[in-house]
C-alpha cells in the first residue's frame, strides 16, 4: 500500500469447468461481459486492456468452434464497446490437440505458447 500500483492490463484464461454447467455455459458470454466491466470498475479503469485466452476443448478446430464456453469468450471479446481494449487468443492452435487431455493435458509447451501468444495480444492492446 506504501508503493502504490497500477492495473495496467488483465489476462483472463479460465473457462474449462463451466463447460460442464448449463447455467455456466450457457450465459458465458453476458457474464464475461459484466465480469470485465466489473473489474475495470473495481480498479477504476474503464478502458483497462483484457486478453481473453479462448478455452481450446476439442481435438478439431470444428469441436472448439461449438464449445459454448469458448463461442462466449469469443462473442464477448467482439463487443462493440470493447473493441481496441479486448482481444481473444484462440488456445486451441497453440496446443496439441486442444485441452481434451484436461487442461492441456498440463503440456508446458501448450502453456509456454499460449502465454507468449497471451503476452504479444496484452503488448498490442497496450500501444493503443
Amino acid at each position: 500500500p506504501n508503493i502504490g500500483h497500477e492495473m495496467a492490463g488483465f489476462v483472463w484464461f479460465q473457462g474449462f469447468n463451466d463447460q460442464f454447467s448449463p447455467e455456466f455455459r450457457d450465459n458465458y458470454k453476458k457474464n464475461m461481459i459484466a465480469f470485465i466491466k466489473d473489474i475495470r470498475e473495481e480498479y477504476k479503469t474503464p478502458k483497462m486492456p483484457f486478453v481473453i485466452g479462448v478455452l481450446g476443448t476439442g481435438r478439431t478446430a470444428e469441436k472448439v468452434g461449438e464449445n459454448k464456453v469458448s463461442l462466449g469468450q469469443r462473442q464477448a471479446a467482439k463487443v462493440p464497446e470493447f473493441k481496441g481494449n479486448v482481444a481473444a487468443v484462440y488456445t486451441h492452435p497453440l496446443s496439441e490437440g486442444g485441452s481434451s487431455g484436461g487442461h492441456y493435458s498440463g503440456n508446458a509447451e501448450t502453456y509456454m505458447n499460449v502465454g507468449d501468444a497471451m503476452g504479444k495480444a496484452m503488448v498490442e492492446l497496450l500501444k493503443k
